[in-house]
């Protein structure tokens, strides 16, 4: 399994329409066969910042995901969301 921690830096007067992009993305990924989980969070004390936390079978699963029509579409438009670069770590369990 693969976990995928992305984290997000956005635009105060942009968070809810980031959030409601977001949540959308992950309810569409959430379907996909090689998910086995997608959450998105925000911070506690900082509410403009942003965590997807996905969990994927493999790397193939990643890469039907990221040639998804929800992510291109969710990947496509946050940029002008956000402050500076996401930041994307894939992961494995110790």
């Amino acid at each position: 399994m693969i976990t995928i921690i992305a984290s997000f830096q956005v635009k105060p007067e942009c968070v809810d329409e980031f959030k409601a992009m977001a949540t959308e993305c992950v309810e569409a990924s959430r379907k996909e066969e090689g998910n086995s989980s997608y959450h998105l969070y925000t911070g506690l004390t900082d509410k403009t910042k942003f965590f997807f936390v996905e969990n994927w079978k493999d790397a193939k699963a990643i890469e039907e995901h990221n040639a998804s029509a929800h992510f291109q579409k969710f990947a496509g438009t946050f940029s002008p969301l956000i402050s500076g670069a996401p930041v994307i770590e894939q992961t494995t369990e110790i």
